[in-house]
């Protein structure tokens, strides 16, 4: 019984070999079959592609593909400065020098620079912190100018005004993430500009253009501006020829010279040089006094005579010297200096007038500069102490340091006959309102 079921397990094991033997021969030629079948269909589509790729050319593709980049390439280009029109920027600079004061000088930077951009606007470095003092044209670009004193930006807000005061440079950026935080929309392009005073960066200027106003931003204009700007707050204490003679306007042969003026005039008569002697005196005090930090109302184009084919009537007698009463005794010193009787159209005495004179321009025109920058960098208080007449209080430090400088740079023989430092403080700090003062 043993031996039969031995061989029983041996026939089932011969079958179910040969089953398996059977099965994997019949899948070994499936696959074979399917491989073939996939190689032929791989080779005719190679053969389809190849076919395809040699009909087809690629030059125009890559030619339209390479005028469309150059396109986008122009499209993002900021424009180029519109060059070769000096004009524009002699008449800024020309609006800028003819300023009176720091504060003018400022305004008329600002107004200059929307003709190179959109908007405008001077952030004064405090410390490490950049506050706004002033802008325009943000009220005209769907913004308010009164926004721009409200700005600051303390270290690492505005990444732009950091470079400006670490590297001391010009910056040039699409200006976006400053024009918003001025309450504008985003510019299309921008730059700031520092401004140097007393070798030292000040402040900065910012000037943005948007997508309409693109084809004007001009930022070597800009730079220009700015830097004269600097130079000219630097040295408006000591400039006595305001407009400058470098940036005069041609009379284009209107006013002949003095010499085609005594070529032209007919010889005088024996007892006519006297005379003219006098129109001449006249002529150059008045020319003097033009000269002098005056309102734009008091300069007169009447100042040089008219020349006549004929002889001039004898000019009148120079008026007498109006009577000054005097100050009461609760009254300060009159700032306005009156010249000794016997001086004024007096021959042979010009010399020690002009001097005289020079001294007390001199001294004008440093108290107004001293009591600007004051008031430049202190408006929140200066208006407060309008308000509360307080001012010398508020300022005692700023107003008793101004007057220590005014004091060592001003001669004794000025100070004495006038109180310029008072007067400007009267004029610009107390808008005319001595009490303001709170003296």
């Amino acid at each position: 019984m043993a031996v039969r079921g031995d061989e029983v397990a041996s026939s089932i094991e011969a079958h179910v070999r040969e089953a398996i033997e059977r099965m994997v021969g019949e899948i070994r030629s499936s696959v074979e079959d399917v491989r073939t079948a996939v190689d032929s269909q791989l080779k005719a589509a190679l053969q389809s592609v190849q076919a395809d790729v040699n009909s087809i050319s690629f030059l125009p593709h890559i030619q339209r593909t390479i005028g469309e980049l150059e396109e986008g390439y122009k499209a993002a280009k900021p424009p180029a400065p519109a060059g070769g029109d000096a004009s524009r920027v002699k008449r800024a600079v020309q609006a800028v020098e003819n300023s009176k004061s720091q504060v003018d000088t400022l305004n008329a930077l600002l107004d200059q620079s929307l003709q190179f951009g959109s908007r405008a606007a001077l952030l004064i470095l405090r410390g490490e912190t950049f506050s706004g003092w002033k802008g325009v044209g943000f009220s005209a670009h769907g913004g308010n100018d009164e926004m721009v004193k409200r700005f600051n930006a303390a270290p690492g807000l505005i990444p732009e005004l950091d470079r400006v005061l670490r590297d001391e440079q010009v910056v040039i950026w699409d200006g976006a993430n400053l024009s918003t935080r001025l309450g504008v929309p985003p510019s299309q392009h921008a730059v700031l500009v520092p401004m140097v005073i007393k070798d030292k960066v000040a402040a900065a200027v910012y000037v943005d253009a948007t997508a309409e106003d693109a084809a004007k931003f001009d930022v070597a204009s800009i730079e220009l501006l700015v830097f004269t700007t600097g130079l000219l707050i630097d040295t408006l204490s000591i400039r006595k020829k305001i407009p400058s003679p470098s940036l005069s306007e041609s009379t284009g042969g209107l006013q002949p010279a003095a010499g085609a003026l005594k070529a032209a005039a007919p010889p005088p008569a024996p007892p006519e040089p006297k005379e003219a002697s006098s129109t001449v005196a006249i002529s150059a005090a008045q020319m003097r006094e033009m000269m002098a930090p005056t309102p734009a109302a008091q300069f007169s184009t009447s100042a040089v005579p008219a020349v006549k084919p004929v002889a001039p009537p004898p000019p009148p007698p120079p008026p007498p010297p109006p009577a000054h009463p005097a100050p009461a005794h609760d009254e300060r010193p009159s700032t306005q200096y009156v010249p000794p009787v016997g001086i004024r159209g007096g021959a042979g005495v010009g010399g020690p007038q002009d001097e005289t004179s020079k001294k007390h321009d001199e001294a004008r025109r440093f108290a107004r500069l001293l009591v600007s920058e004051i008031k430049l960098y202190n408006e929140s208080k200066v208006e407060q102490g309008r308000k509360n007449k307080d001012l010398y209080e508020r300022l005692k430090e700023d107003i008793d340091r101004s007057r220590q400088m005014y004091d060592e740079r001003i001669p004794d023989d000025v100070r004495k006959t006038s109180n310029y430092f008072y007067d400007e403080l009267v004029r610009i700090l107390a808008d005319g309102d001595a009490g303001s003062l709170g003296l």
